[in-house]
């Protein structure tokens, strides 16, 4: 061979192999970006890229007859044409791309692989557990909660039912209103005259004061006499023993066993004075239609002296001295011995009275003239409504 010649071929052979060495450097840059995707790496790789177009394209046509298609990595020219991350794009070979990534890198369908729990072969617990799920079941979560304990209280006696003799008049009510009794009795009974003009008036006054007498030996609280409150009941329920007459002979009566009364109340108990009968109760000692008689006494008086916000104001002492005695006297005639403590129907009237009454009183401390009102009215109702039904009993 020509010298010249085989200097000619070997500088040839030398110039493709520097061709293909850029070639496959630039491969290896295009198909390693940096780390992240960052800007930066993505800028290097076209530098790099374009530098390796612009070797190849100079060896090729250095190279005479070699075609422009590199055999080594079946990629076309097409390829070194710059396109976007997320362009999808088909070389001249019909391969898809996806950037600069082949689309078979991806999978056809990849949700369908993504949910596919099938579990590995070796694992019998997971296989079981999967294979008792649904398509749609999710396991829930086991919760266990400790089982639910009542907080621990401490044992009390049951609250009052709010009608006991403590809940309905105080020690200080009862004594008053036994002091107005005996002041009543005093100014009335000095005289014929005067016992005349108020003879109609004591009967209710004496079945009161039997009847708070009574209330007294069984009230939680003391008063002065107490331990003499059955003589005081007997000695009221001896005024009403007969029907009172107009003249000097009952006005002498019923003033002796005032006297008497005075003086137990005083603690000064006579000497003479009889034991009263140990069975004697309310019933005894008080007639119902005398302790109703100051029942609707109370009802006029607190209408007449305390029918506006004004006068409920000046005068609660007195309205609530007056509901006191309403809801004691309400009860007292519930108790046994009258006949009417297994009628549901009348012990629902009194009870109804029982509870206006005691709205009365503390409406009258509170100074609330409209639940005073509205009380007083369902008395005065259930009162009416009571003796209706009651009228020929």
């Amino acid at each position: 061979m020509d010298p010249l010649l085989q200097i000619f071929s070997a500088g040839a052979s030398c110039r493709r192999s520097q061709n293909r060495m850029w070639i496959g450097l630039s491969l290896l840059v295009i198909f390693c970006p940096g780390c992240g995707g960052s800007a930066n790496s993505s800028t290097a790789t076209e530098s790099v890229s374009s530098t390796a177009g612009t070797a190849e394209l100079s060896a090729n046509q250095a190279e005479a007859g070699t075609s422009n298609s590199d055999g080594t990595n079946g990629k076309s020219a097409a390829a070194t044409v710059k396109h976007g991350r997320g362009e999808v794009w088909v070389d001249e070979k019909g391969q898809k791309w996806f950037g600069d990534v082949p689309l078979d890198a991806f999978f056809d369908q990849p949700y369908a692989v993504a949910s596919d729990v099938t579990p590995l072969a070796g694992n019998a617990a997971i296989t079981a557990v999967v294979s008792n799920l649904g398509s749609t079941d999710v396991p829930d979560p086991t919760m266990t909660e400790p089982p639910f304990k009542a907080p621990e209280t401490e044992t009390t006696p049951p609250p009052a039912g709010g009608d006991s003799w403590g809940d309905l008049i105080s020690e200080v009510e009862l004594d008053n209103e036994v002091k107005a009794i005996r002041n009543f009795l005093n100014e009335n009974l000095q005289s014929v005259s005067n016992y005349n003009a108020s003879m109609l008036m004591i009967p209710p006054k004496a079945a009161t004061l039997a009847a708070l007498a009574g209330v007294a030996i069984e009230h939680p609280n003391s008063v002065s006499w107490k331990a003499d409150a059955k003589y005081v009941r007997d000695l009221g329920k001896q005024m009403n023993a007969e029907t009172l007459r107009s003249g000097p002979k009952d006005q002498k009566r019923i003033l002796e066993l005032y006297e008497a009364m005075s003086d137990t109340l005083n603690r000064s108990r006579p000497a003479g004075l009889a034991e009263p009968p140990e069975s004697d109760g309310f019933a005894e000692a008080s007639e119902m239609r005398l302790l109703m008689h100051r029942m609707d006494e109370a009802e006029k008086r607190m209408k007449t002296e305390a029918g506006t916000d004004t006068a409920l104001t000046s005068r609660k002492e007195m309205v609530a001295h007056e509901a006191a005695l309403m809801a004691t006297l309400a009860k007292i005639v519930t108790l046994p011995g009258y006949g009417y403590e297994d009628d549901p129907k009348f012990t629902g009237y009194a009870k109804t009275v029982v509870e206006a009454a005691m709205a009365i009183k503390g409406a009258a401390e509170g100074n609330d003239f409209a639940t005073y009102e509205l009380a007083l009215t369902k008395v005065s109702t259930t009162c009416s409504n009571c003796h209706s039904d009651y009228k020929n009993n």
